[in-house]
């Protein structure tokens, strides 16, 4: 995978761009996602915020506790109403990016799918990524995030 990342929205207004490979690609099963994303589960990258930067009109947010507990702000366009990113205010070093923002989806390739406790009956899941019932290990997105924030300092 080349390093930068660039999408945006369905009809163009917002564009953004990340100059840093994804720390981590996850899908999530959880029904905030599946009601977010409108699907079965939401395809995200989880990238360093301060190598994302968007152009065009700002994302508009809505705030929402999600199943973990955390707090979720989701990031769409107001005029297309495409999903975008996600932000967590606990964690504002990462962003979320919606794969299917991406101008190139297929550099998605999920390492884990969380919350497979909720996915649909009829979902099949990704062979090559590790499962967990609720959220993930530390070992699956909280120890990546950590060493590639150790190794810039």
């Amino acid at each position: 995978m080349d390093d930068a990342l660039s999408g945006g929205c369905a009809c163009g207004r917002i564009r953004y761009k990340c100059s840093e490979k994804p720390l981590v690609q996850l899908l999530c099963h959880c029904r905030d996602c599946q009601r977010a994303s409108g699907s079965a589960s939401a395809a995200v990258l989880i990238v360093p915020s301060d190598r994302l930067s968007f152009s065009g009109p700002a994302p508009k947010y809505h705030e929402v506790k999600a199943e973990s507990g955390r707090t979720m702000r989701r990031g769409f366009c107001s005029e297309c109403g495409s999903p975008v990113s996600i932000r967590r205010p606990e964690t504002p070093q990462i962003e979320f990016l919606h794969a299917s923002s991406l101008d190139d989806p297929s550099q998605f390739s999920p390492t884990c799918e969380v919350w497979v406790s909720r996915a649909f009956s009829w979902h099949d899941f990704h062979a090559g990524a590790s499962k967990f019932d609720t959220g993930p290990s530390p070992e699956a997105v909280r120890v990546p995030v950590m060493a590639y924030f150790a190794s810039r300092n």
